[in-house]
């Protein structure tokens, strides 16, 4: 590990493959879930078994994969259920909402044929 200096002589640590963060703070913050996740998987799999473990993490994933379509938003509302994000109302929650934004949605036929690949370019015609 290679310590630094930035122009502001404020010292970093540099390290390959590893993000630099702007504070310490931040780390904490980013690895809060992962630690949360792995203490409850800890203990699930103590009380319950593995089996539990394996089942929630299926449910999980399969949860992850439900979407709309292209323009209408999806909710996610059975994965954040199973992920327990429910419970808390957080700014996240009602600010920068799409539905209540000024910006038009694209048009739906538009948007499944450029996901499907239908779209013929402009400088074709």
């Amino acid at each position: 590990m290679e310590l630094s200096v930035n122009k502001t002589s404020i010292p970093e640590f540099v390290s390959s493959g590893v993000p630099r963060l702007s504070h310490p703070v931040q780390s904490i913050q980013l690895d809060n879930g992962k630690t949360e996740s792995i203490l409850k998987n800890f203990a699930t799999t103590n009380i319950f078994g593995t089996h539990m473990t394996l089942h929630n993490e299926l449910e999980k994933q399969m949860y992850s994969q439900f979407k709309r379509l292209p323009t209408l938003p999806s909710s996610m509302v059975a994965l954040e259920t199973c992920l327990g994000l429910d419970e808390d109302f957080d700014f996240e929650d009602y600010l920068n909402d799409p539905i209540t934004s000024e910006t038009p949605l694209p048009p739906l036929h538009s948007m499944m044929e450029q996901r499907l690949g239908l779209s013929l370019n402009k400088s074709i015609i």
